[in-house]
C-alpha cells in the first residue's frame, strides 16, 4: 500500500530497487575487505611465527624488528608451476620444546637453591658439647647374591655361579650426587656441619688400611680450619679380644696428638684426655674390663691405660648394659640407635634413668638424636625399628627430651648416614626416593641449627643460675671441663 501510494509509475519503482540493490553491493565490499585485512594480518603471524621457530640460532629477535623475510615467506615457492611445501620437522619442533623446558627447570632449580641459601638457619658460635657421626666414605651400594636358576633335573649341578648384583643402598637421594670424598666435598660438608654449631665429628675407625688412613688425616687436616674436631668411634663387634683392642689404641694413640682431635680438659687429672667412642662395649669381657681400670692400669705393665689414656664412652642398648660398663671402668656410654621404642637405651622415655644412674657412679651419658630411621632393605637388620621423620616433630622431641634431662654431651645420628636413612644432609626429590617435603631440601640442617642454639641457651641459663653454695656438676660440661 505504500508503495502505491508514494511510488505512483513503475518506473520510479525500478530506480528505487536498482539504488537498494547497489547499496548491498558497497555494504558487502566493505565487510570483505575488512576481513581480509585481517586475514593477513593473521596469516603473517603464523609466517613470522614458523620463521622463529625453524631460526637456526636460539636467540629469539626482538619484536621492535620484525624479521626482514617475513613478507618474502607470503610468497609461495613454487617447481614447475607447482606449489612447494614447507619442510615441518616434528621432531626438531619437540627437541626444542624439550629442551626449553629442562632451561626453564634448571633456571627454577638454581633460584630456589639461592633462595635457601640465603635464607637457611645458621649458628655462628660452634658448640664442643655436640658430636655428628660422619660417614667417609659413604657406602652407596650393597651387593646381592640372586638366586640360582632351577635345576632340569633334581641331581643336578649348576655349572656357574651367578654374579652377586649391586643394589643402591639408600631411601634417600642426595642433593650432591652418590659423592666420593674430596677436598672440595669435604670443606662444603664441613662448612654445612660448622653452621648448625655442632663442633666434633664421630668417625667410624675399623683400622689402619691405607686409604683409610689417608683419608683420616685429611680430614683431621681441614676439620681445624672450619673450626671443627674430630673422634674416633671403634668398633669391637667382630672381636673383643684384648690383642685386638690394644692394636687398635695403639693406632688411635698416633692420632690423638694432631690438633685436630677432640680434647677434654679432666679437672680430677689435671690434663687433657681425648674422648674415644667404643661400639658393642657391652661385648667385651671383664677381664678387658680390668684393664681399663686406671688404678690398676697405672701400675701394671699390660694396662690399656698405657696404651692410650681417654675418656672411653661405650655402647649400650639394655638397662642391663650400664652395670656392665660401670664394671669395666667405662667412663660413659651412650645409645647410638637413634630409634625411639627399638632398645632400652634408644628410648626417650628411659633417657632421665641412665643419667641419673650415671650421675650416681660418676659416669657421662650421652643421649642419641636423630631425624628418622629408614633403611632401604626389605627385611632391615636391625629388625622392625623404621621410624617416620614426622615432618621434623620426631627429631623435635629427641632434641626437648635430651635438653630437659641437662646432660654434658649430645650426639646426632648422623650428618650422611644414607643407608641407614638417617642423615640431615641435603636431599633433592626424585622419583622412587623419599625426600624431606613439605620443606626444602636443608631442612634438618636448619632444624639442627635451631635445636643446637636452644641446647647452648639451655646451658648458658644453667650456668648462669649455678652458685658456689650450690654448683653445677661438673659432668653437664658447663665450663667445658670434666670431673
Amino acid at each position: 500500500m505504500l508503495l502505491k501510494k508514494y511510488v505512483k509509475t513503475r518506473r520510479k519503482l525500478k530506480i528505487l530497487l536498482l539504488l537498494a540493490i547497489v547499496a548491498l553491493l558497497v555494504i558487502t565490499i566493505i565487510v570483505l575487505g575488512s576481513s581480509g585485512r585481517n586475514a593477513a594480518i593473521e596469516l603473517l603471524l603464523d609466517e613470522r611465527f614458523i620463521a622463529r621457530a625453524y631460526r637456526p640460532g636460539d636467540q629469539p629477535q626482538s619484536p621492535e624488528k620484525p624479521p626482514p623475510v617475513a613478507v618474502a615467506l607470503l610468497q609461495p615457492q613454487r617447481e614447475n608451476g607447482v606449489i612447494v611445501p614447507e619442510k615441518y620437522d616434528e621432531q626438531k619442533i619437540k627437541e626444542r620444546i624439550i629442551q626449553s623446558k629442562i632451561d626453564l627447570m634448571k633456571q627454577q632449580q638454581q633460584r630456589d637453591h639461592e633462595a635457601e641459601q640465603s635464607s637457611r638457619t645458621t649458628l655462628d658460635v660452634v658448640i664442643t658439647a655436640v658430636h655428628i657421626f660422619y660417614t667417609a666414605p659413604v657406602p652407596w651400594y650393597k651387593s646381592k647374591k640372586p638366586p640360582p636358576p632351577p635345576a632340569e633335573h633334581p641331581n643336578d649341578v649348576p655349572l656357574t655361579t651367578p654374579r652377586p648384583v649391586r643394589i643402591l643402598n639408600t631411601a634417600f637421594y642426595p642433593a650432591l650426587g652418590l659423592y666420593k670424598p674430596s677436598a672440595s666435598l669435604l670443606a662444603q660438608h664441613f662448612e654445612n656441619i660448622r653452621s648448625c654449631g655442632i663442633g666434633v665429628l664421630i668417625l667410624s675407625y675399623s683400622g689402619s688400611k691405607p686409604t683409610e688412613a689417608a683419608l683420616l688425616h685429611q680430614i683431621l687436616e681441614l676439620a681445624p680450619q672450619h673450626n671443627l674436631s674430630v673422634t674416633f668411634e671403634l668398633s669391637v663387634a667382630g672381636n673383643q679380644s684384648v690383642e685386638f683392642v690394644r692394636q687398635q689404641l695403639q693406632e688411635i694413640a698416633t692420632y690423638t696428638s694432631r690438633a685436630g682431635f677432640y680434647k677434654v680438659w679432666s679437672q680430677s687429672r689435671g690434663v687433657a684426655l681425648p674422648v674415644l667412642y667404643v661400639s658393642n662395649a657391652y661385648k667385651l669381657s671383664d677381664s678387658l674390663g680390668r684393664l681399663l681400670c686406671r688404678s690398676p692400669s697405672l701400675v701394671e705393665p699390660d694396662g690399656l691405660r698405657r696404651v692410650l689414656d681417654a675418656l672411653f664412652i661405650g655402647h649400650i642398648r639394655l638397662k642391663s648394659h650400664a652395670d656392665v660398663l660401670r664394671r669395666l671402668c667405662f667412663d660413659g656410654f651412650y645409645s647410638k640407635l637413634p630409634s625411639n621404642g627399638a632398645v632400652f637405651a634408644s628410648t626417650w622415655k628411659n633417657w632421665s634413668y641412665l643419667k641419673s644412674f650415671a650421675l650416681s657412679y660418676k659416669m657421662l651419658f650421652v643421649p642419641t638424636v636423630g631425624p628418622g630411621f629408614a633403611e632401604r632393605n626389605k627385611f632391615p637388620r636391625h629388625g622392625d625399628i623404621q621410624r617416620h621423620r614426622s615432618n621434623g616433630r620426631y627429631y623435635g622431641v629427641a632434641w626437648r627430651t635430651a635438653i630437659l634431662n641437662h646432660v654434658g654431651f649430645i650426639n646426632i645420628a648422623s650428618y650422611n648416614n644414607w643407608p641407614d636413612g638417617s642423615q640431615i644432609e641435603e636431599v633433592v626429590p626424585r622419583a622412587g626416593f623419599l625426600d624431606y617435603n613439605p620443606g626444602s631440601r636443608t631442612k634438618y640442617l636448619d632444624l639442627t641449627a635451631h635445636w643446637v642454639g636452644n641446647f647452648l641457651k639451655t646451658r648458658q641459663e644453667a650456668a648462669a643460675a649455678a652458685s658456689p653454695a650450690s654448683p653445677p656438676s661438673c659432668y653437664e660440661l658447663l665450663n667445658g671441663t670434666i670431673c
